[in-house]
């Protein structure tokens, strides 16, 4: 019996089908969301379809003029666990992005929860700090077969994915209570060209805000959430826009140094890249 998909089934399906086949598409494959139901509810039917597990979530912000039409400050999207890259020393990861789309990366702090009490829909600041077992260093690759995803409003940003492609996680933060890593100055350059500084401190609510607001939304829409799993927590210096093959370091402290290279996504959804 043939099944009439909804257009949010039939956008999330686009969009499934345009990353496994690794294949840039030209634009928004539907009606674009302009709220947050119906962005979350495409992204929902995407990571039901997608072949992997979800192995946490990034954070990321919504510009200010888009605030108040879609009542949030932040975002949230899927960050799928073939596409976790732990970081081994000094060594330069691969990463793959979509050619033709839309690329970046960004320096981020990571977080790992804990078990999230069951039925709590909110949570003070010091509640979601208690919840953090351990913090990280780290990179989210941000890519999405539409070029235009980062410019087209957060909702249409929400709907793929939450335009994530993989995560670079680096060295634990070891006491990162006591560590005062909030103030440490944060570097992303790009071919060896210094493209962004920042810290953590300067970010709204800080890393801890962004694990707060993925447990409140997890609770409110239902997003798979459980122990273990990863939080990306905004970029600290900026959405840093790179081309296929460039080079990208991430210097914390001054002294934690995490190295990857943008290489062109396989179809199929294979780790190997072109």
């Amino acid at each position: 019996m043939f099944t009439l998909l909804s257009s949010e089934q039939a956008i999330a399906q686009a969009f499934v089908t345009a990353r496994q086949d690794a294949r840039a598409i030209s634009d928004y494959p539907g009606v674009r969301p302009t709220d947050l139901d119906t962005a979350y509810a495409i992204q929902a039917h995407a990571v039901a379809n997608w072949p992997d597990h979800v192995a946490g979530w990034k954070v990321g912000r919504i510009p200010p003029d888009q605030v108040p039409a879609l009542g949030a400050v932040r975002l949230a999207g899927p960050i799928f666990k073939r596409q976790v890259v732990v970081a081994i020393g000094d060594a330069t990861v691969d990463m793959p992005v979509f050619c033709g789309g839309f690329a970046a990366v960004e320096a981020e702090y990571v977080a790992e929860i804990g078990s999230v009490p069951a039925g709590k829909t909110s949570f003070t600041h010091a509640e979601a700090a208690a919840l953090v077992t351990h913090l990280y260093y780290g990179i989210e690759i941000a890519s999405s077969p539409l070029a235009s995803i980062n410019t087209d409003g957060s909702a249409v940003t929400i709907s793929d994915f939450g335009n994530n492609a993989g995560l670079v996680l680096g060295p634990e933060i070891h006491d990162w209570r006591a560590s005062g890593y909030e103030t440490a100055p944060v570097s992303v350059s790009l071919n060896d060209e210094e493209v962004g500084t920042g810290t953590a401190a300067a970010m709204m609510d800080g890393p801890i805000g962004a694990v707060r607001f993925l447990l409140e939304t997890a609770a409110e829409r239902s997003l798979p959430l459980s122990a273990g799993m990863l939080i990306s927590t905004g970029a600290v210096t900026g959405v840093h826009e790179a081309a296929v093959g460039a080079k990208a370091t991430v210097t914390f402290g001054g002294t934690v140094r995490l190295s990857c290279r943008l290489v062109g996504a396989t179809p199929n959804g294979s780790d190997e890249p072109t």
